[in-house]
């Protein structure tokens, strides 16, 4: 993703922020798309879209699941009192452009674009 990222134009910080999105879907994938042993195909794919930005895809043969679906988590109580979980669906929302769900045939498609800090013309 770091050479996509180069051919964007993403500045470093913002290219280490991408590197956190994409770990945390897949982790996420690798956690709970194939529950009690099951096997399937996981993909990450990117295309550039303009300079500074990038458009990105994961897909997975997992079982359903749309992250748009989750509830935003409640930061109001007491942390030893939260739940444990959800924050980095959450985290991955606020970081990407847009974010969007499809169950294409037995894939889940999640697809987001990353628009990165200005980049002077050039």
């Amino acid at each position: 993703m770091r050479g996509g990222a180069r051919l964007a134009a993403i500045v470093e910080s913002d290219a280490a922020k991408l590197d956190l999105i994409i770990e945390e879907l897949v982790v996420n994938v690798a956690r709970y798309a194939y529950p009690n042993g099951a096997r399937g195909m996981t993909a990450v794919g990117y295309a550039v879209t303009r300079r500074g930005a990038i458009f990105v895809q994961v897909c997975d043969e997992g079982v359903k699941f749309n992250p748009l679906e989750l509830v935003t988590p409640d930061f109001t109580g007491e942390l030893a009192d939260r739940p444990i979980g959800g924050l980095g669906l959450y985290l991955v929302r606020n970081l990407v452009g847009s974010l969007e769900y499809a169950r294409d045939g037995e894939r889940n498609v999640l697809s987001f674009q990353f628009p990165a800090a200005e980049v002077a013309p050039g």
